[in-house]
């Protein structure tokens, strides 16, 4: 990168793109780079794709300029973290559909990346952005609260333009439209456990549970590495989240658990601090501000993750069926490189035929050795996956998708930012 900017406000964001723009028209600019707080650990934090660009670094955008629980939206800005939303929304009727990553990340830049939160993909929570163009212009899409529906409507009427710019580059986006959840009476996590030769009944099991609505689409299951961030040893574990009334919670819990000890089940109950009252807390939707889930999975905060831990991340979309999961398993083990440890898999059940994958590639980040086997085997796995069909929802810097992606991408992209005022992104 050539330079860093901090802008304070969305004006300033607008004075820097223009400024920009007008370089840009004489091919002597350094194009724009925009992050939200820079914390998208694992596929490259806050670097840019290519070298000479500019961060633009967007986390002294931190208000929360608007919030309303019983119309069940929050607009804010890129340095809003989930955990001071969070924060915000306690005692109200409303919660957050919080991540599995550390408090202290971009609401509204987990939205651009449509990454998965614990209760629905956070695609589904975006409703509205407000965007500065190549040009320095302010313009809005999606649903506003000014708009004079009183109802929020994310499509709106005529043509959604939302998903233009989400994992895009062709716009900063300065502020977001969040839709919130109904909070639920009762929020249950039932934690199951089996062996990892089990995996392919197991994942099957689980989808005729989702396809069923047995259980909602937000299971998340952890390899026997992931596992231990919970305390299980040498078994896989489930998640499962049972949310809403209390009675049919319950009812549910029950038909779960009867399920779960029929003869030839691969479940067994997991043990009660594998769901203890932190977990419980993150699928509410509670704060911690201490980040404990983020601080068991890392060891170290935030905001020295990069310096003290490496960390490559690799994250499929894989078919929601026994067999695939098992042949990821398979393609996993079969491109460690070197010294490269067993990496913990995170799956997150998206609906009832897809499930992502989240493969954590730990290294010591001052032993070169060891970071080239890193990068040796998350260049294996982007291979063996895309040789059968199983591509990353979410690239890495080393691996951005080709250009030009199709006739539609390239007309918009050359609509929007013809001087190429803002860096090419990963996507």
């Amino acid at each position: 990168m050539s330079a860093v900017l901090r802008p304070g406000d969305a004006e300033e964001v607008a004075r820097i793109v223009r400024d920009t723009a007008r370089r840009a028209a004489t091919r002597t600019h350094s194009p724009l780079h925009p992050v939200s707080t820079g914390l998208n650990w694992g596929l490259g934090s806050g670097s840019p794709v290519e070298d000479g660009a500019t961060v633009l670094d967007l986390s002294r955008l931190d208000r929360v300029r608007t919030l309303d629980p019983r119309a069940g939206f929050a607009v804010v800005e890129p340095g809003v973290t989930q955990g001071a939303l969070a924060a915000r929304l306690v005692g109200s009727e409303r919660t957050l559909n919080l991540t599995g990553a550390s408090q202290q990340t971009s609401v509204l830049g987990n939205l651009l990346e449509r990454g998965v939160g614990l209760r629905r993909s956070r695609a589904e929570d975006l409703a509205g952005l407000e965007l500065v163009l190549a040009d320095g212009t302010f313009t809005r899409c999606g649903w506003w609260p000014d708009d004079r529906s009183g109802t929020v409507q994310p499509h709106g009427r005529g043509p959604s333009l939302n998903h233009v710019f989400t994992q895009s580059a062709m716009a900063v986006a300065t502020a977001a439209v969040v839709r919130l959840l109904p909070r639920p009476e009762e929020v249950r996590v039932l934690p199951l456990t089996f062996a990892a030769s089990e995996l392919p009944a197991a994942v099957d099991t689980l989808r005729s549970w989702t396809a069923q609505h047995l259980i909602p689409a937000t299971t998340k299951v952890y390899n026997p590495v992931a596992a231990r961030t919970y305390g299980v040893a040498d078994r896989c574990l489930v998640h499962i989240c049972l949310t809403g009334d209390a009675g049919l919670v319950a009812a549910q819990a029950r038909l779960v658990a009867e399920n779960a000890g029929r003869h030839g089940s691969p479940f067994a109950p997991g043990p009660p601090y594998a769901a203890d009252g932190h977990v419980h807390r993150a699928y509410a939707g509670l704060p911690d501000p201490d980040d404990t889930l983020f601080l068991r999975k890392t060891g170290c905060c935030a905001r020295c993750l990069d310096t003290a831990r490496g960390l490559l991340m690799f994250l499929p979309v894989i078919p929601f069926r026994g067999s695939a999961v098992a042949r990821a398993s398979e393609l996993i083990t079969a491109a460690l490189r070197g010294r490269t440890a067993a990496p913990g898999v995170t799956m997150n059940v998206l609906d009832a035929d897809t499930i992502d994958h989240v493969v954590t590639l730990g290294f010591p980040p001052r032993d070169a050795q060891a970071v080239a086997d890193a990068h040796r085997t998350l260049d294996r796995l982007h291979e063996t996956f895309a040789a059968e069909g199983h591509l990353p929802y979410r690239p890495d810097i080393d691996h951005p998708l080709p250009r030009p992606r199709g006739l539609l991408h390239e007309r918009l992209r050359q609509a929007l930012d013809p001087h190429g005022v803002f860096a090419r992104g990963r996507f």
